[in-house]
């Protein structure tokens, strides 16, 4: 039985989150295709953990990204 994919529910503000990202969300985009890519869609337990990690810098990059409302 394989295990459900990672989600966003465990990422919480913090207060860093209106810092510029250190890398943009196309690149970050490029390093989940491309690990998904090189695993065929089937992603080893050191491979879930990359992509976890790249997920939390993809949600920090969005966050990062949003223009508070007037």
């Amino acid at each position: 039985m394989s295990e459900a994919p990672p989600t966003l529910d465990h990422v919480s503000p913090t207060s860093d989150d209106h810092l510029a990202p250190e890398r943009t969300l196309a690149d970050i985009n490029a390093d989940i295709r491309c690990l998904f890519a090189r695993a065929d869609g089937r992603l080893s337990d050191a491979e879930r953990i990359r992509h976890a990690t790249l997920l939390g810098e993809w949600a920090s990059a969005i966050r990062a990204s949003v223009v508070p409302a007037a």
